[in-house]
């Protein structure tokens, strides 16, 4: 059985995180973040969780930052679907997010 913490119906969690869609994060018992991913797959979750399981506990084992950059298919339109069967408050706070993402990008730009 596994913990899953679960952001209250206002999103603070989300706000403090970056306003990402469908952003995970695994945490040790400490707080540590021990995975991140700026978008969800359950799969790659799985999979994570599965290898941390079988690493040797105890001074034999480390950790380490690594980041990892994969291609996603990216369908727009369900996507936006997906949204809207989420509700209105769902499709407009990505929109607006996408704002809030564009204008940092122009911000970055002019420096």
């Amino acid at each position: 059985m596994r913990p899953i913490l679960v952001d209250d119906l206002d999103g603070s969690v989300h706000r403090a995180y970056g306003l990402l869609p469908n952003m995970s994060w695994v945490l040790d018992r400490g707080g540590a973040i021990l995975y991140k991913a700026m978008w969800t797959s359950a799969a790659r979750i799985g999979e994570f969780l599965d290898r941390r399981q079988e690493q040797p506990a105890g001074p034999a084992s480390a950790t380490f930052y690594a980041e990892h950059l994969e291609p996603l298919l990216r369908d727009r339109a369900a996507f936006q679907r997906g949204l809207e069967r989420n509700g209105p408050r769902a499709a407009a706070e990505f929109a607006r997010a996408e704002q809030i993402w564009a204008e940092r990008a122009r911000a970055e730009r002019r420096r």
